[in-house]
């Protein structure tokens, strides 16, 4: 929260994402495509068009015409929380952070040793009457806390629909439950005098059940500040008025490259906590991080999160390029502020408003900060759910020894986690692959330890986890070598996924066949100690890229980034090399590498990849000759 260190939110959605063009909506300096006449929107249509110059800046004084498409039903709801919302309640609200943080929200003290930034801050004033697209932003809180009437700042956003609003992400606390939402623009507590437009001047708009936008990334555990901003679709007031017919335009999102955040002349307007009518300011902005818009303005308290960062500001609207948050939630002083740089994420959850697209939901991978703890990574069939459909799973082994079962979803992606186990020893597993060497249908997981020894769990599952251990070899100085683990269907003469090709660390590559829970068997050398070749692989892991259907191929990732298939390994050795990526690509910045059959079919020709940063990456339908469709699981940590 604004002036709170290091206080995270989250709201709970539903998710998707459209590639449509922008409408209403100026993008002068960042490269977005925007379209002259605006898209329909295809669920819930623009009631009347957009007119960026017309419109009422001030509170009408003559009878009000509903908009057109109003229903009873909304004009109801719009009074019920009128009734609710007493002039009363709204003067005592206080803001949602200081309230998150079990404070009062007036004047909070500076945190002792925030880093602050040498910068001239410009005086602020106030503004009695109000600005017609600004207003407080209220929630009703139901955590039980002693100030349930809590508010922000928000902004009304032009569009089709006539009733965006934008505010923090941060001011949206989604593990506590909501009520009431609403949005007030223009309000300007204590003016309810004869002959005065009143505390809200322009009525009261409740937020649309379910229709908030949040990116997936501010929902996980960690949010990202890149993405403090919420949009949200509002409901008519009380008098039938859609926002944009009762206040006129609202501000124009406007996208702002990296390399632009410093802007000339920018208007912050926000609403301290304690203060009944919103503070103003304008000043230059600068780059902060190269990834928020910083901005000096004295006495933004709590309160002002959401409060917009105006450019080209005429008294009642301008372009919208920023909205306090991002950086320390808005930052930890009162005369800096902070907003998150407006780029594409924005405007995909403008789009998503507009088109009333389902909203982003919690990751249930976690994120970056997670993954980056991942130390090894393999596939196979474990989830019950799984093998019955033939759906790939992935089992992960983290640093600190825990190790983790994501059930494949069948649709290129992976369910929430199941813990196999939590012990520390399991740092001592070296290297791990799965196949199906005990024949029951369900995978096991064979596991090569620190001191040589070579242990098989049969028939790993949600429910019997690790529970039957088979020891192949026991403590050896043999297998301490064994660098690498890939098991797949290489030529051992049935339809199992039960041979296994080893990598030496002194570059030797060899082949089991029909491996089981009696041992190793048949073994058969594919490449010669200290060769100048494998030594240089990274990963090794068996799919179906080729065409043909049998034996299994071998994709690997090379320390030089080259990324290759070697179709039908054990009929052509390495004879049959397809090169998907050349030396010196990203790849050899990869981590761990393994490949399942994740899109609903059978054949194992997913390939996921662990990136720097804990970046989880999804190549669906790989082949041969090329990379599948690059699909982003968890993207990385943003530090």
């Amino acid at each position: 929260m604004k002036r709170i260190p290091l206080v995270r939110a989250a709201v709970v959605g539903v998710c998707a994402s459209f590639a449509l063009a922008v409408p209403a909506m100026a993008a002068p300096d960042a490269p977005v495509a925007t379209t002259a006449s605006p898209p329909a929107v295809p669920t819930t249509p623009a009631r009347g068009p957009v007119t960026p110059t017309s419109g009422p800046a001030t509170p009408s004084d003559g009878p009000v015409r509903p908009s057109k498409g109003v229903t009873p039903e909304e004009i109801r709801r719009a009074r019920e929380l009128e009734r609710y919302w007493t002039p009363e309640r709204i003067r005592t609200a206080v803001p949602v952070d200081a309230a998150q943080a079990g404070k009062q929200g007036r004047d909070l003290p500076e945190v002792p040793g925030a880093a602050g930034r040498s910068a001239l801050f410009a005086p602020s004033h106030r503004v009695p009457a109000g600005v017609a697209t600004v207003g407080v932003f209220l929630v009703r809180s139901e955590d039980g806390s002693p100030t349930p009437h809590q508010f922000c700042t928000a902004s009304a956003v032009t569009s089709p629909t006539k009733s965006l609003v934008l505010t923090a992400a941060h001011c949206l606390k989604g593990d506590k439950p909501y009520r009431n939402v609403a949005f007030v623009p223009g309000y300007r507590g204590g003016t309810a005098q004869a002959g005065e437009p009143g505390e809200r001047p322009y009525g009261l708009f409740p937020m649309q059940p379910g229709k908030m936008w949040l990116d997936e990334r501010y929902l996980s555990s960690s949010p990202s500040d890149d993405v403090d901003f919420a949009v949200l679709r509002v409901g008519p007031n009380s008098q039938g008025q859609l926002l944009e017919d009762a206040v006129g335009p609202g501000n124009t999102l406007t996208a702002v490259p990296a390399a632009k955040l410093a802007r000339r002349e920018v208007t912050l307007t926000g609403y301290p906590g304690g203060r009944q009518t919103p503070l103003q300011c304008t000043q230059p902005t600068r780059a902060f991080q190269g990834r928020f818009m910083e901005i000096a303005c004295d006495d933004f308290r709590t309160g002002v999160s959401g409060g917009p960062f105006l450019e080209g500001f005429d008294g009642s609207r301008g372009k919208l390029v920023g909205a306090i948050g991002g950086y320390r939630t808005g930052g930890l002083r009162a005369d800096i502020s902070y907003s998150s740089q407006f780029d594409d994420d924005v405007l995909r959850l403008y789009r998503q408003a507009v088109t009333d697209a389902a909203p982003d939901t919690v990751n249930p991978l976690g994120d970056g900060t997670t993954w980056q703890h991942a130390a090894t990574a393999v596939t196979g069939r474990f989830h019950s759910g799984s093998v019955r459909t033939g759906t790939g799973d992935l089992v992960v082994r983290w640093s600190d020894g825990e190790v983790s079962l994501y059930p494949g979803n069948r649709a290129y992606g992976l369910g929430k986690d199941i813990r196999l186990v939590k012990d520390k020893a399991w740092k001592q597993a070296k290297a791990m692959t799965a196949g199906e060497f005990t024949g029951n249908g369900t995978d096991d997981l064979l596991v090569r330890w620190a001191d040589g020894r070579l242990i098989l769990y049969k028939d790993v599952s949600e429910t019997t986890k690790l529970s039957n251990a088979i020891q192949l070899k026991g403590p050896n100085g043999t297998w301490k070598h064994a660098e690498s683990l890939s098991a797949g269907r290489f030529g051992g003469g049935n339809a199992r996924r039960d041979d296994l090709v080893v990598r030496w660390s002194d570059a030797e590559m060899t082949l089991y066949t029909n491996v089981d829970g009696r041992g190793l068997h048949a073994e058969k050398r594919l490449a010669k100690r200290k060769n100048t070749t494998w030594s240089h692989a990274r990963d090794s892991v068996a799919g179906n890229f080729a065409r043909a259907t049998g034996d299994q191929d071998l994709f690997v990732r090379w320390s030089d980034g080259e990324v290759t298939v070697y179709e039908n390994l054990a009929a052509k050795g390495f004879k049959g090399e397809h090169r998907l990526r050349p030396a010196k690509s990203a790849w050899r910045y990869s981590g761990p590498v393994t490949a399942g059959a994740f899109g609903g079919g059978t054949r194992q020709d997913d390939l996921v990849a662990l990136w720097p940063g804990g970046k989880l990456v999804l190549y669906g339908d790989t082949t041969a000759t090329a990379l599948g469709r690059e699909r982003l699981l968890v993207p990385a940590r943003i530090s």
